[in-house]
């Protein structure tokens, strides 16, 4: 869920200090991958253990895997929170700071979702407001680490508590690459990722082995995911480089047909079905074609200098708009969800997707803007004036 902050520059890839709109596109994208996967669920459209849906509607085998959003939003920090430390390596500078690093995370992500939990707690769940441990550990973003549910109105933030532990421990993972990409060594970066990687295999394979037991809590941690950020983080690697991007990455529809082979593949029983938890290899399996579509899709844009293809639709003004918002579309879309069903009286899983699926969208696109503009604006430029601050105390 990150943003960059500068002019755009159409004659450069959309990587460098320099906003990105083709990649706001593409978060938008994914955001939007996130609210129809939900609205499937919720309208039984999607095969759901959880809410009891076991056959799920003629949607169901394309929506499933629309989970594929999070993988792309994971890949995205990767690249775009790791790219100033790769920079700073190519360039022979020192690292960027750790402590600025981590007080622009904690404006960046803290104060609208505080906004938005408040007001699914006091709407769906004002007991956990009248416990001190529950209500905190929601507002710290640890409620994946215990088997208590997430609230309600906000459980699609488990995977921001995800995100939350990579900012922890990319600067770690930083101050150790650096001497590595300072000295031209790419190859040995690289190295390094493919073991994050390796950590994420081995995880997916622990928590879907039969005696880890049905959904396992490990699988919403960090490690199950790494690979991910890791992908994005040599895709940070690469850019650096100034290479000429390989030939597949110069062609962006050609990549984007790969992510969509690799989509096609994933929503087959290959992947095995969401009704029920999956097996060892289906689980692989998914974690290899998730990567593989994430990672062709946001190569191209991230690599390649062209502003034709998907780049070219992404960047145009309201995919753009809708990036610089994805954070809240993230975050009020199942409040908007649990809202309607109450409002109509429906019970989850019964509701109409065609129904659903714009009221939530079209909702939840209001909400995000009214977050951006009265929440995240307004701390953004406080994170500035800090910033401005420290550089004129600095200056001798």
């Amino acid at each position: 869920m990150t943003t960059l902050e500068a002019a755009p520059d159409r004659s450069v890839p959309d990587t460098g200090r320099r906003r990105a709109p083709a990649l706001d596109g593409l978060r938008a994208f994914a955001a939007l991958l996130v609210i129809a996967l939900h609205v499937g669920i919720y309208s039984g459209q999607v095969a759901s253990s959880w809410l009891g849906v076991g056959e799920g509607g003629p949607l169901g085998p394309v929506i499933s895997r629309f989970t594929v959003g999070v993988p792309i939003f994971f890949v995205l920090s990767g690249l775009l929170l790791y790219r100033p430390w790769a920079n700073a390596a190519r360039a022979g500078l020192p690292r960027p700071s750790t402590a600025r690093y981590l007080w622009h995370r904690a404006l960046r992500i803290l104060p609208a979702y505080w906004a938005v939990a408040l007001a699914a707690l006091l709407w769906f769940g004002r007991d956990t407001l009248t416990e001190a441990w529950p209500a905190l550990r929601t507002f710290l973003l640890l409620h994946i680490y215990q088997h208590d549910p997430i609230p309600t109105g906000i459980p699609q933030t488990w995977s921001l508590a995800t995100e939350v532990s990579f900012y922890a421990v990319l600067p770690l993972l930083a101050w150790g690459l650096h001497p590595l990409l300072r000295r031209g060594r790419t190859g040995a970066v690289l190295g390094v990722l493919a073991v994050v990687e390796a950590v994420t295999l081995a995880t997916v394979v622990a928590t879907h082995t039969a005696s880890a037991g049905p959904y396992p809590l490990a699988q919403l941690w960090l490690p199950e995911y790494a690979g991910y950020f890791a992908a994005g983080i040599a895709l940070a690697v690469v850019a650096s480089g100034k290479r000429r991007p390989p030939a597949l990455v110069r062609s962006p529809w050609l990549c984007w047909g790969v992510a969509l082979a690799a989509y096609a593949l994933v929503s087959t029983p290959l992947t095995g079905t969401t009704a029920r938890y999956p097996t060892v290899t289906e689980a692989l399996w998914e974690h290899a074609l998730y990567l593989v579509v994430a990672v062709a899709l946001v190569a191209p844009l991230a690599l390649s200098d062209s502003a034709n293809g998907p780049a070219a639709v992404l960047r145009r003004p309201l995919p753009a708009w809708l990036g610089r918002v994805s954070y809240g579309l993230f975050l009020w879309h199942m409040v908007v969800v649990e809202g309607w069903l109450r409002v109509t009286g429906q019970r989850a899983g019964t509701a109409d997707f065609w129904v659903l699926f714009p009221v939530t969208v079209v909702l939840t696109i209001v909400l995000a803007a009214l977050t951006h503009h009265l929440v995240e604006l307004p701390t953004r430029r406080l994170r500035t004036r800090s910033a401005a601050t420290r550089e004129r105390t600095e200056t001798p």
